[in-house]
């Protein structure tokens, strides 16, 4: 993911109850300013770009633990947090000064501080992992019968005892001229294993404010332009893993996914299948799994539109087998499309049924916010988003 600087984000929420935040959202007069400092041709450090915005006033120490590479241009990254911090164990009434730290929490769609020792400003990067991921696993103790099973039948890997330990993910893209992002793209084997400190922040967060009653949300709009799909693949990956505890778990959601995005280069396609092609596409596959699921359990209905903005032709090689599970549209996500995503089954636009969250470039999301609002017309509040240089 590139080196995120928050532009600025609409507010969504009033402070966690569980969250120790250290800022409130400040009034607009301040959120101007930040525009005007961020419509400088100078780099604006994220940390300032986001003095507005709530943050947790706990750092924690974690460990660089997993890296992965989707593509040439990002890398995915799994910051290990110590299991002891979220398992804690029971103070000691003994301990006059207990150290303990307050278990790392965030909400789906936040963004972490990643303080990296060798550099002085912190970098800004999206939680693409769910909550559930932080959560400490307990070590298993194999039976006898698993024991006897070999896994070479089952497809399935081993079993870990000793269990998984707590992480959070990132998606970083390349960009050297960032320097949190070139040190998060150094050599593997330079900087895995390190420790960096993080904090979490950002009120563009799943779920929606109170004032929006969730029990009569029939409708979800998910709409990212690039590496904008990173807080969105984690409002998205926590509604699958939580589809039956949603407040409309009686009338289950429609999500309507739209991501517009870049195929891999030519060069890269011209001797790989067309599921490769797709696989290097940041978390299609997540996306493309999650509804393969959805298609069984018929907890959630989802559709995924994919648009391939240096796709020209309809008639190109890489569309020819259309999959099944989504629809690639060759050419940039228009009006028709986010009027479609709206409409509810008996042809009309329902503001108080619908939610919309968008994550984009600036420009991108300017205009897709301005035209969502018009169409939600009374429900223009019911339009969130995030934006990202």
């Amino acid at each position: 993911m590139r080196p995120l600087s928050l532009f600025r984000c609409r507010q969504l929420h009033k402070p966690l109850p569980n969250l120790n935040l250290s800022h409130k959202r400040r009034p607009f007069v301040i959120r101007h300013e930040m525009s005007a400092l961020a419509s400088k041709k100078t780099s604006v450090p994220h940390k300032l770009r986001t003095a507005a915005e709530p943050r947790q006033n706990i750092l924690y120490n974690v460990r660089l633990s997993h890296i992965e590479e989707v593509n040439p241009t990002i890398r995915l990254l799994h910051l290990t947090i110590p299991p002891r911090v979220q398992a804690p164990e029971e103070p000691n009434p003994d301990d006059e000064e207990p150290d303990q730290l307050q278990p790392f929490t965030f909400a789906p769609g936040q963004w972490l501080d990643v303080h990296i020792p060798s550099i002085s400003d912190a970098g800004g990067f999206s939680i693409t992992s769910t909550p559930a991921d932080a959560e400490a696993l307990p070590s298993l103790q194999p039976t006898a019968e698993s024991l006897a099973v070999d896994d070479e039948e089952t497809g399935l890997p081993p079993v870990d005892p000793r269990g998984r330990d707590p992480y959070v993910e990132l998606a970083v893209q390349k960009a050297l001229s960032n320097p949190a992002s070139a040190w998060l793209w150094k050599p593997k084997d330079e900087i895995l294993g390190k420790e960096l400190g993080i904090r979490v922040g950002g009120s563009f967060i799943w779920p929606p404010p109170s004032k929006i009653n969730l029990e009569r949300v029939k409708n979800v709009v998910l709409i990212a332009g690039g590496v904008g799909i990173n807080p969105l693949i984690s409002i998205l990956s926590h509604l699958n893993n939580n589809a039956d505890k949603t407040p409309a778990s009686h009338h289950p959601f429609t999500i309507h996914f739209l991501y517009s995005t870049k195929f891999p280069s030519q060069e890269a396609a011209a001797t790989t299948s067309s599921e490769s092609v797709l696989d290097q596409i940041l978390f299609l596959s997540r996306l493309r799994q999650i509804i393969r699921s959805q298609s069984q359990s018929h907890r959630l209905r989802i559709t995924l539109d994919l648009f391939a903005t240096n796709l020209r032709d309809a008639s190109s090689p890489r569309l020819r087998e259309q999959p099944d599970d989504l629809n690639i549209h060759p050419r940039r996500i228009n009006q028709d499309d986010l009027r479609t995503a709206l409409t509810g089954p008996n042809g009309g636009i329902q503001p108080e049924e619908t939610v919309c969250y968008m994550c984009g470039p600036p420009a991108m999301t300017d205009e897709f916010v301005a035209t969502l609002q018009g169409l939600m017309g009374d429900g223009s509040d019911r339009v969130f988003f995030e934006k990202w240089w």
